[in-house]
């Protein structure tokens, strides 16, 4: 092979590494009880540890407040999913519903747009009290849904926004929860 013939292909293996989507998905796995939305990708992943999250159990209207919330510990994994295009989040929360329920989950907790709360995408997103700092990619509207659901002292807190060229679902596996 020449250097001539080696040139595109030198272009073609540095595409492949430096792509961010496959750099992306080598750096997280799905959850074992709960597969990906068909065609989504891995934004952000942190591996499952020890930790204690605030789990939201009503609507949120501040960031701060202690109303509708609940601090759990237990053995944690966060997943950040990004779909495109966008996606509806009806669609992709009857997805998750239905993963869900066959894993035995039952949902203690659900809401759509506003009647999240003012607060809901702040506390889940960006508060560092449920998704660590800088991993979840944040969209912010009204286009949104929370699940959370709960299976003897397992919980499971999805985010799910649509924008309007990807929709994001932010995915939270608490294993083995007790009060905080």
């Amino acid at each position: 092979m020449t250097s001539r013939s080696r040139l595109p292909l030198a272009v073609l293996a540095a595409c492949l590494t430096a792509s961010p989507l496959l750099a992306q998905e080598s750096d997280g796995q799905d959850h074992p009880e709960l597969p990906r939305y068909p065609g989504s990708v891995i934004d952000g992943y942190r591996a499952p540890l020890l930790d204690n999250i605030v789990m939201p159990t009503g609507p949120i209207a501040t960031e701060d407040g202690t109303i509708n919330r609940q601090l759990l510990e237990g053995r944690v994994t966060h997943i950040d999913y990004r779909v495109k295009p966008a996606t509806a989040p009806l669609q992709i929360e009857r997805y998750y519903t239905d993963q869900l329920r066959k894993a035995g989950y039952k949902v203690a907790y659900s809401c759509i747009g506003p009647a999240c709360g003012n607060a809901m995408g702040a506390l889940i997103l960006n508060s560092g009290k449920v998704a660590p700092t800088g991993l979840a990619d944040g969209l912010f509207n009204d286009r949104i849904r929370v699940v959370i659901a709960r299976r003897d002292r397992n919980w499971v807190l999805l985010h799910i926004a649509e924008g309007p060229d990807r929709s994001q679902i932010f995915e939270t596996v608490v294993e083995n929860a007790s009060p905080a």
